[in-house]
């Protein structure tokens, strides 16, 4: 198993990607994900130099789209420009040896049934899709699970585009929790999902916890604030059935929830 954190460490001060890296390793973490959410605005030239110091170092790359993506806008627009971002996150991710790119993929279109928004969905992966394929981008398109109700990204939907497309979802614990998908305060709530989704070789997990209301999530929370979702038994669930997983930390702190859950991890092997 793996642990890593979303964007540079915060202990790393000014620094950038490139340091953000050597930072993960001195630390004993293992991974790390370039936060394209505010744009992608990272240079071809910076995304080759990640690559070499990440495969020098041992550490695993992957990235995360921009935040204002919506494929399901009804503006042709916003879809077009969402495609665009997607496509150029997924080219400097790959630069960078990073093998997905996680991307949330919008709101549910409230007129449209479910099975219509779907359709959508995978028309317009299938569009990104044949482009990475046509380009030789080996980094996957990552669907995300939603963070709100009304989003699109339940774990059904995230199921279907892996058996539709070569995707590699990327699941959200929190998020599930919060929107009411999985209640992750019980062990067998893990079992639960860990069961749903045993057909994906290779499992890239955002983990934190969570404050929500009705609507989904509000904000991400250090681990131990609340145990909620409990990383003690995300962690001894998934061992104890001999998962391989890469966990990306989105608390707060970064690395000292990284650390905390590596720790315990190590104690309980």
């Amino acid at each position: 198993m793996k642990f890593g954190v979303a964007g540079i460490p915060v202990g790393c001060k000014r620094c950038n990607s490139e340091q953000g890296i050597r930072y993960v390793k001195s630390l004993g973490l293992d991974s790390m994900e370039l936060e394209f959410v505010h744009g992608v605005k990272m240079s071809e030239e910076m995304a080759s130099s990640i690559g070499r110091i990440a495969e020098d170092l041992g550490v695993t790359i992957s990235s995360h789209a921009p935040y204002y993506i919506n494929l399901l806008s009804r503006d042709k627009e916003v879809v077009t420009n969402s495609e665009e971002h997607i496509i150029r996150a997924l080219k400097i991710t790959d630069r960078a040896g990073g093998y997905v790119t996680a991307i949330h993929t919008g709101y549910m279109i409230d007129i449209l049934g479910e099975e219509e928004n779907y359709r959508i969905v995978k028309e317009r992966y299938s569009k990104i899709e044949e482009f990475r394929e046509q380009n030789s981008i080996r980094c996957k398109l990552g669907p995300e699970s939603r963070g709100k109700r009304k989003g699109f990204g339940s774990l059904s939907q995230l199921i279907k585009l892996y058996e539709d497309l070569d995707v590699l979802p990327v699941f959200d614990i929190a998020h599930m929790h919060a929107t009411g998908e999985f209640d992750f305060t019980k062990p067998s709530e893990f079992y639960r999902f860990f069961k749903s989704v045993d057909r994906i070789e290779k499992l890239h997990i955002h983990f934190s916890e969570i404050d929500y209301n009705h609507n989904g999530e509000r904000r991400h929370l250090d681990l131990g604030e609340r145990y909620q979702p409990d990383y003690r038994m995300f962690i001894d669930i998934s061992r104890e059935l001999g998962l391989g997983i890469n966990v990306i930390l989105e608390t707060p702190d970064l690395e000292r929830s990284a650390l905390l859950m590596k720790e315990y991890y190590l104690k309980t092997v």
